[in-house]
């Protein structure tokens, strides 16, 4: 990777900010939550290239395989296992023979989870090998090829996450979605739990594996939180027994097909044992994937009173505040610098409903 400067990385976040505050009009409260500049991104992923008996770290440009040499903008603990692992791997044939991918996972509690993705089949001795380095590195490894899966220690890391003046734990596993740079979700967990107007009950659409869950059901009396992929909504489970959480009800279900069980316009079994009846809606928390809200989701949020939406897409995001704010008031934007360094900003929004 290039050379990274601190005074690069305040200059393009001053740009950044510039840019967030051209795209709205109104007279609306801002925050702007700066990252660290480095060690900061906690996931990672990176291909494998060969070149003259020697093994690296690569990632794609324009299109092209390049190698990297270091990877300051990695936690320190991927950091320092990136050259340690690469040894290993060059090493050993079993453990280099037709791998392709190598996945990093960390947390701030020092745990890690290395995923090794293979155009092979998985055996004995390559199991005997991986779990030689596991124990060596002090890591969990997983390895992945097609239609097997061997884990090593975990397929987690626990993260404690830190949100005013309180904190809270959870399993952040393999192939779920979670944040990359945990002192910006930090962030955006103090900012959105600094801003609720809590009242009665909550409904959380694409709830992934329970960041935000967790917290916001501290706030209000039970909180109806649902998710499309079953692999995030059985960590979610994990995730309330982990934190003894009592007033969390959770489904498999995609945002459209929540509101429209909500509505009373279609049952599912997969929300057999909850009784919509009993919830009292007056909030929502929305974190969409980069397309946004459906127009049938517009639809049929307009009459709940409190918005809570959090974007990784600026575009959607605009888009879909513009249809908002025939029903509702903007009351609060965040911009939060989930990635440095580059031009993508993540954001947030407060709004209520109109009198």
């Amino acid at each position: 990777m290039s050379i990274i400067r601190r005074e690069d990385y305040l200059q393009l976040f001053e740009e950044k900010k510039s840019s967030f505050i051209r795209e709205f009009t109104e007279e609306t409260p801002m925050n702007f939550f700066k990252s660290p500049d480095i060690a900061y991104r906690y996931r990672a992923e990176f291909g494998l290239l060969k070149e003259k008996e020697e093994y690296f770290y690569s990632m794609t440009q324009d299109g092209k395989k390049v190698a990297i040499s270091s990877f300051p903008i990695g936690s320190m603990k991927i950091q320092n296992i990136m050259p340690l692992l690469l040894i290993k791997i060059q090493s050993n044939p079993i453990i280099s023979h037709k791998l392709f991918q190598i996945e990093f996972q960390s947390s701030r509690n020092e745990e890690a989870m290395v995923s090794l993705i293979y155009h092979k089949e998985l055996g004995n001795e390559w199991l005997e090998k991986a779990s030689n380095i596991s124990d060596e590195l002090d890591i969990s490894i997983i390895g992945r090829s097609k239609n097997k899966k061997i884990i090593i220690r975990n397929n987690y890391v626990t993260e404690t996450y830190q949100y005013l003046d309180k904190n809270f734990s959870i399993k952040l596993y393999e192939q779920c979605f979670s944040q990359t740079n945990p002192y910006i979700c930090d962030s955006m967990l103090s900012w959105v739990i600094d801003n609720l107007q809590a009242e009665n009950d909550l409904m959380e659409l694409h709830c992934g594996l329970g960041t935000f869950t967790i917290p916001l059901s501290y706030y209000f009396n039970r909180v109806l939180a649902t998710e499309n992929s079953r692999p995030s909504i059985q960590a979610l489970q994990e995730n309330i027994r982990l934190n003894n959480i009592e007033n969390v009800y959770s489904g498999r279900l995609s945002g459209k097909e929540t509101l429209e069980a909500f509505k009373g316009l279609r049952t599912f079994r997969r929300l057999k044992d909850i009784d919509l009846e009993q919830f009292k809606i007056d909030s929502i928390f929305l974190d969409p994937p980069r397309e946004g809200l459906d127009s049938s989701t517009l639809r049929n949020i307009i009459g709940i009173k409190n918005i809570i939406y959090i974007s990784c897409s600026m575009d959607s995001f605009k888009r879909d505040l513009q249809a908002l704010k025939s029903t509702h008031n903007i009351i609060k934007l965040a911009m939060f610098d989930q990635f440095p360094y580059t031009e993508h900003i993540e954001s947030g929004a407060i709004l209520s409903k109109k009198n």
